[in-house]
């Protein structure tokens, strides 16, 4: 492959599907990593798929990172009664966990693939302590190589018209999934918390007038947000302005990628570092107050 500059702008607009096939294009054969952050229904899973597609396209081999398929590996039956959802939330401590494992499996992924035709495409949600840690500036090994250029972090930032239609669609594949996956989605209630959650969050830092009650989504107040939590990191905010034509889920990739995901015992033993460290009433404080430990 010949060597492609990796793309260093702070934004991209998306006015058309040709627009976007350029940007993916570009990623897909500049960037060692490309971790797309964000809330549930904004898009990052039809941005996955097609950034998947480009990759490879451009003849190189695609390996993900996804928050709905690391953790899985860490809630055992044993585990889930020791920290059970809450609301369809997922427990702190399981939250951290993956978070820590995280940062370890990206840097061992780098060290088994160096030739760069492998590519790492992540999903990134960060919000609730979710995938956290792959943003933070932490002193140990992976630093160097998420801080670096060939780390990518962008954030899909759709019009108010095209979140309400992705959040319509969400609706439909939520009632009656076409793929396993669209099942474990984040209902459309807490989409909308979570999206309360960075307004208010939005509010905190100057980027969104306070508001009783539900806040409209704002895309400048999201964006504001998001590059503030990529602050360490190389980061690329998108603009999507146009609803892009979906004829399949979006977790359907017609080809084959490469899922990072824990060892056997690997998630265990994570969690049982975790329980020696630190008490559960401590790590529930640590997520809880994530947005200021980045």
């Amino acid at each position: 492959m010949e060597p492609v500059p990796p793309l260093r702008m702070a934004d991209v607009v998306v006015a058309t599907p040709r627009d976007l096939d350029a940007a993916l294009g570009r990623m897909a054969r500049a960037q060692r990593m490309v971790f797309v952050a964000g809330l549930p229904g904004v898009g990052k899973s039809l941005f996955i798929r097609e950034l998947a597609r480009a990759a490879h396209a451009a003849g190189r081999t695609v390996h993900l990172l996804q928050w709905d398929v690391v953790r899985p590996a860490f809630v055992s039956p044993e585990v889930d009664a020791r920290y059970p959802e809450k609301d369809g939330v997922t427990h702190a401590v399981i939250r951290k966990a993956v978070g820590l494992w995280s940062r370890g499996a990206v840097l061992r992924w780098h060290a088994e693939h160096p030739d760069v035709r492998h590519m790492l495409i992540g999903e990134v949600p960060i919000i609730g302590n979710r995938l956290l840690e792959l943003a933070q500036a932490q002193e140990d090994e992976a630093e160097s190589l998420l801080a670096g250029e060939g780390a990518l972090f962008i954030t899909p930032v759709p019009s108010v018209a095209v979140r309400a239609a992705i959040a319509r669609a969400r609706g439909q594949t939520f009632s009656n999934p076409t793929h396993p996956r669209e099942s474990a989605d984040a209902p459309p209630a807490l989409m909308d918390a979570a999206w309360d959650e960075v307004h208010a969050l939005a509010a905190a830092i100057g980027a969104a007038p306070p508001v009783d009650g539900p806040a409209p989504f704002d895309p400048s107040a999201y964006a504001t947000v998001y590059r503030h939590l990529l602050r360490h990191r190389h980061a690329l905010t998108l603009w999507v302005n146009v609803q892009l034509e979906q004829r399949a889920s979006v977790y359907d990739l017609n080809m084959t990628a490469h899922e990072l995901v824990p060892a056997p015992g690997e998630a265990a033993a994570i969690l049982a570092r975790l329980e020696r460290e630190s008490p559960v009433d401590q790590i529930e404080r640590d997520v809880a107050s994530w947005f200021e430990r980045v």
